[in-house]
């Protein structure tokens, strides 16, 4: 009932809303990214009304209810068929079997037997059709068939009944038998629909009729009691195999149900991943990337995701006076700056369809025509260019200081992709990168500075003057560049809304004999740059942030969009008809691995409907006990299988009530159903008794009933005589149960029975029906072996009906005057009805049940490939960002361009460690594949760099980035880490010295890759420490960076270093000297924006053996993934994939320093990696 659906449903999604996701700190981060817990089942509701935090849609109870009262009636309409297939049969039965019917009798059974093809036909009536008319009236026509279908087989019984002229109620309780039973069975009908209406009507009709049309019979009111017995117990089966379908079907809606919201938590933190993931790396990288990971690669370099391009305008632009404002405004102060900044450059982008590259300090590049290309990219990087000219006339009003943008444009080829294992950045590297970023340095305030290559892409959609830039900058002039200032823009921007809006003024303009085409230009540029002020005002209109009312409105989107789904995922879909590809004519699947699953699979409670055996043979005592002979021998007969199958019953639904018996015996039952063979074998030893049980009745008992206690031999022959029969038993061939057994055993027999007269042999083949149900609906049988077990036991009955008790069935074809057509092939010939028509149900009951089994496995599927998406997109999210900003950002869906995200930390230790000297190793000839080989070659030293951070030692230190080739990377930045206020130096301070650890490691590394690669590469390194800002620039392309004086310090001591020597401040140097570093005094270093600055270069350690500690009683790390740093002696036990890095652990720092030094006095200094690499000049 409906009622009956609500509260199971509400139930099942209370019980699995008992568990409920929480949050967790984010944890420290380990040598890989962490596992992140996977949603389960326990974390989905079922019930109530709206969205939970998780994510996961809460559907209200009555749009539940409607949605499963939809699903259920579709999943049974595919049984409809096989009720007008078991009426048809009996409509044939009507036809062929009484010979003696009358005409009108029999043009009746015709019409009826029309009417049941007619109602075929109106099945297929707007099936498969796409046209929304044909597919209402299919809907329509569904609802109606089955109820025109039941009121057409109970018309077709009436009629039977009423024109037959003479009838008995135990001639069609066959059919009475089994249409009562696939009323619940086959009819889409909800079952407060069938229990008060049809079921009753069904019973009453089938009971009731038969006794009103009756021939006079002194056994009449026994027959009716055993009619009902019999009628009901079908109606019982019919009920329990109902409510078992419709606990299937719920168990499986609520099943999908769960794993479609699971699956769409799975998409929306997919799909945030995803964004987050398209935000930093172009589509076609990160589905490159997303297919590689976890594969394993034989080749002999790491793989490199790179591409060249050719045709692309490179744009940077730098805040020109920005280094002054710094030094009176806090790090955090700064950072909210640029971010509100740079939010409006990347809006600027998008409109421009420009490409950000990177964000270094206050300087900004991106680039456009790559990766996909189009033929204005120089055209679009020039109205970007103007537009942030514009927008900095922000910070001039924020900062209330003359600042100022230098924009810088060069046109040419790059190689755009990823370097390195960890944090990948999307970079572009090529000499023509470097021109452009000369063009910006050689560039003006407030202009946008573009070399000839970039003014040949133009169109003459500006107007430019010469800007001699070749003469401010050498690089320019060895390449040959002539260099040019925009002035003017003569064919303004138009996006594609915008050239809507440009053709109707056009128009207009053209239908006005005072329109001119500079008045539209004019006018047109006015709105342009009206568009860009909108563009860059938007700082608090688009702050992601959604009114009460526009959240309601989204939630009400979201409960629609799950609701349709579920309807996509459950109603619509016809699993019946998609089975048929999957299985073969016996209905296995044609998956080995499937059906093995299959065969071992079991639904819950699918032991009970063995319930069904154990009552028909209850109902056997009862029934025959009104009907036929009382005697002591046949309820021996009947009752003796009463012990094994209630013993093999109770064994197999012990696991169904576990609350309620023993441990230990339930326990046994899940052992005994756990074995298929086993419980398979128990399902057909409990049908072969059944079904025996009949026949060993009919064969030991019920035709010893000839004897003179009940039917003397005179009478006996009289009726035969009336036959127009001699009959002769000696004579006559007719060998029956006597001529075989014993004449001792025989007269045993014949004193046993009573002496009353009841001789009604057709209820024992009417039983038989009821036999022939309870086995159709055993669960633990296939379709094929019920369906011999059918067939089997419906032909030993007829074999016994026909010629065995054919002496018995004369005498009550006597009792029915004598009908042409004998008693026992009626009563045969409807057993076989019964067989055909439970033999095609037992079959759809298969087909039903590996259906919803089909339908388990596909929304596990499902959900494993959304699962796996997500893992991937979540490894590649926290290989682009550290894992506490990823889990921000991806909980934080409705973030703005403009949401800040930033943490101070007090004590950070910041590396910079470059390799001068690459740039020279560096060339764009074709030996090098345009300079493919030589990032190739990169790649793998920085990708070597990265794997050091995966030993356990190194846990601390995070990269933030590299510039070129030069890598950055910080250690302190731990939200773990909690320090005592008195704890000492060498405590607060011990992840400094792991960093100079790591940049030693970093050294030998090189060192490793040179001997194998015969180069001779070195590093210039630079430590800073102190306070530092860390946090995200552009929330909606994230960049995660630190800024802050501590590193522009860094980056100052290694840019002012040298080659193969570590440079520190006085600060850092007394710092590490208490770890037992030893340094050699440099002497004063001027440092830009700080004046003179006393420098050091790290020599080596005095103490060899000590190692850099954390001593427990003054840190304390929190989580799981808290570890003590360990010493580098077990970087041997460690599992490491680093094919070009040899650890040297047990080697002396010393000596490795002595190294070093040695390679530096050979190479000297190269140069500078340029003014791109100080941050917040």
């Amino acid at each position: 009932m409906p009622e009956e659906k609500g509260t199971s449903l509400e139930n099942g999604g209370q019980a699995a809303a008992n568990s409920t996701p929480t949050k967790t700190k984010p944890q420290q981060r380990q040598k890989t990214p962490p596992a992140r817990r996977r949603p389960n089942d326990s974390d989905v509701v079922a019930g109530g009304v709206g969205i939970t935090g998780g994510g996961v849609v809460i559907l209200p109870q009555h749009v539940l209810n409607e949605l499963y009262h939809n699903y259920s009636i579709k999943q049974r309409r595919s049984g409809l068929k096989w009720f007008l297939f078991a009426a048809v049969l009996f409509n044939i039965w009507t036809i062929v079997i009484p010979w003696d019917q009358a005409m009108a009798t029999r043009v009746v059974n015709c019409c009826m037997l029309l009417a049941y093809l007619a109602l075929t036909a109106l099945l297929h009536i707007g099936r498969g059709s796409e046209k929304p008319t044909l597919k209402r009236l299919h809907e329509i026509l569904l609802t109606i068939i089955p109820r025109a279908l039941w009121l057409l087989s109970i018309l077709h019984f009436v009629a039977y009944v009423i024109l037959q002229p003479s009838f008995s109620p135990r001639d069609v309780l066959g059919w009475a038998i089994l249409l009562n039973f696939l009323v619940y069975v086959t009819l889409p009908l909800p079952l407060i629909f069938l229990g008060l209406s049809i079921g009753c009507c069904s019973y009453l009709i089938c009971l009731s009729l038969p006794v009103a049309y009756s021939r006079q019979d002194p056994m009449l009111s026994n027959q009716v009691a055993a009619n009902a017995v019999l009628i009901a117990t079908a109606a019982l089966i019919g009920l329990l195999y109902y409510f078992m379908g419709e606990a299937k079907q719920k168990r499986a809606f609520l099943e999908a149900k769960k794993s479609l919201e699971v699956k769409m938590v799975i998409e929306e933190q997919s799909a945030e991943q995803e964004r987050l993931l398209l935000s930093v790396l172009p589509k076609h990288v990160a589905i490159k990337m997303r297919e590689d990971l976890g594969s394993s690669s034989s080749e002999a370099f790491k793989k490199i995701y790179m591409s060249r391009h050719e045709n692309v305008s490179i744009l940077y632009a730098d805040i020109v006076g920005f280094t002054a404002i710094s030094s009176t405004y806090s790090a955090q102060d700064l950072v909210k700056m640029l971010n509100e900044l740079f939010a409006r450059f990347d809006r600027l982008a998008e409109k421009y369809q420009q490409l950000r590259i990177k964000i270094l300090g206050d300087c900004y590049y991106c680039i456009s025509g790559a990766p996909d290309e189009r033929p204005d990219h120089a055209v679009m990087c020039v109205h970007m260019g103007l537009s942030m000219v514009k927008a900095i006339k922000y910070v001039q009003q924020k900062a209330n200081s003359p600042v100022d943008m230098r924009v810088g444009i060069h046109t040419g080829a790059v190689l755009a992709g990823i370097l390195g294992q960890r944090q990948w950045q999307f970079d572009v590297y090529s000499k023509d990168v470097e021109l452009a970023n000369k063009m910006e340095s050689s560039g003006k305030a407030g202009r946008v500075h573009i070399s000839d290559k970039t003014l040949a892409f133009l169109n003459g959609e500006f107007e430019v003057e010469p800007a001699f830039g070749e003469k401010r900058e050498e690089l320019l002039r060895i390449a040959g560049l002539k260099t040019y200032f925009i002035t003017k823009v003569v064919k303004p921007f138009a996006s594609p809304c915008a050239k809507k809006i440009n053709e109707t003024q056009a128009e207009n303009l053209h239908s006005s004999p005072n329109g001119s085409t500079n008045e539209a230009i004019t006018g047109a540029d006015d709105n342009d740059g009206l568009d860009d002020e909108e563009l860059l005002a938007q700082t608090v209109v688009s702050n992601g942030h959604q009114t009460p009312g526009e959240e309601d409105e989204e939630e009400q989107v979201k409960l629609e969009n799950f609701k349709q789904r579920l309807k996509d995922e459950l109603v619509t879909r016809d699993g019946h008809e998609n089975l048929i590809k999957d299985t073969n004519v016996f209905l296995r699947f044609k998956n080995p691995q499937l059906e093995q699953s299959y065969a071992v699979y079991r639904e819950p409670y699918s032991s009970l409907p063995l319930l069904a055996a154990l009552l028909v043979q209850c109902i056997d005592v009862l029934y025959s006990y009104l009907v036929l002979p009382r005697s002591t021998l046949h309820f021996i007969n009947i009752a003796a299988p009463l012990v094994p199958i209630a013993m093999l019953v109770v064994i197999s639904i012990a696991e169904s009530f576990s609350g309620m018996l023993p441990k230990f015996f339930v326990d046994v039952s899940k052992r005994f159903n756990d074995i298929t063979f086993v419980r398979e074998l128990a399902a057909i030893i409990i049908a072969l008794t059944i079904g025996l049980s009949n026949v060993v009745d009919m064969f030991f008992f019920v035709t010893f009933v000839r004897t003179e206690h009940i039917v003397s031999e005179s009478e006996f022959n009289a009726t035969a005589g009336m036959e127009g029969v001699e009959v002769d038993v000696e004579d006559s061939g007719v060998v029956t149960a006597e001529h075989l057994l014993p004449a001792s055993f025989v007269e045993q027999m014949r004193e046993a029975v009573p002496t009353e007269r009841v001789l009604y042999p057709s209820y024992l083949s009417n039983f038989g029906v009821l036999i022939l149900i309870a086995i159709a609906v055993i669960a633990q049988l296939t379709h094929l072996t019920k369906i011999l077990l059918l067939l089997s036991i419906a032909a030993l009955h007829c074999y016994f009906n026909i010629f065995i008790m054919q002496d018995l069935y004369s005498l009550e074809d006597d009792l029915s005057h004598q009908p042409l057509i004998s008693t026992r092939y009626c009563t045969s010939g409807l057993l076989l009805v019964a067989a055909l028509a439970l033999s095609t149900l037992a079959r759809h009951m298969d087909h039903e049940d590996r259906v919803i089994f089909k339908w388990k496995t596909e929304v596990a599927e499902q959900k494993e490939t959304a699962n796996d998406m997500r893992q991937r997109n979540e490894a590649l999210v926290y290989n682009v960002l550290p894992v506490h900003v990823a889990e921000h950002f991806m909980k934080n869906t409705k973030r703005s361009h403009d949401d800040l995200y930033s943490q101070s930390y007090a004590e950070v230790g910041v590396l910079f460690a470059s390799m001068p000297n690459f740039s020279d190793f560096y060339s764009e000839e074709t030996v090098n594949n345009q300079g493919l080989e030589c990032l190739r070659f990169l790649n793998e030293v920085i990708s070597d760099f990265d794997a050091l951070l995966e030993l356990p030692q190194f846990q601390d230190i995070i990269k933030i980035k590299t510039i070129g080739s030069t890598y950055m990377a910080a250690s302190g930045i731990n939200l773990q880490r909690n320090l005592r206020n008195d704890a000492p130096i060498i405590e607060r301070w011990s992840h400094l010295a792991v960093l100079v650890e790591f940049a030693l490691e970093l050294k030998h590394a090189l060192q490793g890759i040179n001997e194998q690669s015969f180069n001779h590469f070195v590093l210039k390194m630079g430590i800073n420490h102190g306070p530092i800002t860390a946090g995200v620039i552009g929330a909606r392309k994230p960049h995660y960076d630190i800024w802050g004086n501590t590193v522009n310090v860094a980056s100052r001591m290694e840019s002012t270093g040298k080659a193969g020597a570590i440079q520190v401040t006085e600060e850092t140097c007394n710092i590490l000297q208490e770890f037992g570093y030893t340094f050699l005094q440099r002497g004063l270093v001027a440092v830009k924006g700080k004046g003179q600055l006393m420098t050091y270069y790290l020599q080596g350690k005095s103490q060899p053996n000590a190692e850099p500690a954390a001593p427990t009683s003054a840190i304390e790390l929190h989580g799981p993934e808290s570890t003590t740093l360990e010493s580098t002696t077990e970087l041997e036990a460690s599992d490491i994939k680093t094919p070009l890095l040899k650890v040297k652990a047990q080697e002396a720092t010393a000596e490795s320093e002595g190294i070093a030094q040695e390679s530096s006095l050979g190479n000297g200094s190269a140069g500078q990696v340029g003014e791109s690499q100080s941050l917040l000049e």
